[in-house]
């Protein structure tokens, strides 16, 4: 009686561990995935292409990351084909010492800015031991992930490596992501003079979901802005009663009419597109 008590503990246990390995998210071959985590406040960012690439757009603050990452990834996957890290606030990167940790990661788009923290410093330390393939991020940098996914950066409008900056936000990694269709524009925490500055070169900002800048801050999210990405979808990526307030009341009052979908009342946020449109697969 025992033994085969025993026997359907460990049945049940093995079959908990398939489907983690096989993931319950995995992405059927024709689909785009993008998983907002929710790691309180921060940003974290997964991308999984009809091609089995992924993507992670910033890791959150530190001891929030692994859990909901391996929610999408499955158990055993352990490949990350690009990590960006759209600047270097504790937010937002603090998370990445335990993906280095737990994930083989192919190539890191970066811009290269000095940072003082010890958070960044360990990040670059932790990057060189492993010999990671960096690349700096400018407006001509460009990936293509097959099926159809073309990753466009957007901002910083030049290469920054090494220099110093009075406002980290500033620089934040801009990206528009295409899949047929459909697209995504993510912005970090880039600030309104960052969007006059994009605004300004013309380039195609329209996206159908938009992560607010700044986890929805005022100090982003312009109106002029949002009227240029013309968004069907505004993601906020904040932990629930977070101290800054975000997001911002004026922010929310601006999207007026738009969907509006936040990690601190959903947890993590999934968004599938087939290249026509977009599903929100909660």
């Amino acid at each position: 009686m025992q033994k085969r008590f025993l026997l359907e503990i460990y049945g049940g246990l093995l079959g908990i561990i398939i489907l983690l390995g096989f993931g319950f998210a995995n992405l059927p071959q024709e689909n785009l995935r993008v998983s907002f985590l929710d790691v309180g406040q921060g940003d974290a960012i997964l991308i999984q292409t009809p091609q089995q690439q992924r993507i992670l757009v910033d890791a959150g603050p530190v001891g929030n990351i692994l859990t909901p990452l391996g929610e999408e990834l499955g158990f055993f996957e352990k490949k990350i084909n690009l990590v960006i890290i759209t600047h270097p606030d504790a937010d937002h990167i603090a998370g990445f010492a335990e993906v280095l940790r737990r994930y083989e990661v192919e190539n890191i788009l970066l811009t290269g800015i000095v940072g003082e923290s010890t958070w960044y410093q360990d990040l670059l330390q932790q990057i060189a031991q492993q010999k990671i393939h960096t690349i700096i991020a400018d407006a001509k940098t460009d990936f293509d992930f097959g099926g159809g996914v073309i990753v466009d950066t957007l901002y910083p409008l030049e290469n920054l490596a090494g220099k110093k900056v009075a406002d980290t936000n500033a620089t934040s990694i801009t990206t528009r992501i295409t899949f047929g269709k459909t697209s995504l524009l993510l912005t970090g925490d880039l600030d309104i003079a960052g969007e006059k500055d994009l605004l300004a070169t013309g380039v195609n900002l329209s996206a159908d979901v938009l992560k607010l800048g700044h986890h929805g801050s005022h100090t982003s999210n312009s109106e002029e802005w949002l009227a240029a990405v013309n968004p069907e979808i505004a993601v906020v990526s904040a932990g629930k009663d977070n101290q800054f307030g975000h997001p911002h009341a004026d922010v929310i009052e601006r999207l007026k009419g738009k969907k509006i979908l936040s990690t601190m009342e959903i947890g993590n946020i999934d968004l599938v597109s087939d290249g026509n449109t977009w599903v929100n697969v909660n």
